[in-house]
């Protein structure tokens, strides 16, 4: 299973099944899929273009990250229920395939080889912050 850097590369078997479950949009540039605090309604393969994911306000120790084609943004709040955590910002027109919550989960449990996928997408994000929070690129919030 391929993955870029920030570890949000989805495979060919999740992005197909994901494709099956989405209601595709396309998305101009300066658009905003979600902001941090927003409730959770599902995430985003991005198909095409490029989306911003940062903290709003931009934080200097919390840089902003540049996700492509391929890439899955809202996972973690997707999966916990929770609240986006971040702000996603479309920074050049994207075509994207949006999932609800509830058809990613349905997903997901009827199927373990994507929902590992899913867990180790997860496991990246948190050992990338962990590892960023030791070199002291990004300080633990009080």
């Amino acid at each position: 299973m391929g993955r870029n850097s920030d570890g949000l590369l989805v495979s060919l078997a999740l992005r197909e099944q994901l494709l099956q479950l989405a209601t595709l949009v396309s998305k101009p540039k300066g658009a905003t899929l979600f902001r941090r605090g927003d409730a959770c309604a599902g995430v985003f393969l991005i198909c095409s273009g490029r989306v911003c994911l940062s903290l709003q306000p931009v934080h200097p120790s919390f840089p902003p990250r540049v996700l492509g084609a391929g890439c899955l943004v809202g996972l973690p709040a997707a999966v916990a229920g929770s609240e986006y955590s971040l702000t996603a910002e479309v920074i050049e027109p994207a075509e994207l395939a949006c999932v609800s919550r509830d058809a990613l989960s349905d997903c997901l449990r009827q199927n373990s080889e994507l929902c590992l996928e899913v867990m180790n997408i997860l496991s990246h994000e948190i050992s990338a912050t962990r590892a960023a929070i030791k070199q002291g690129t990004v300080r633990p919030r009080n």
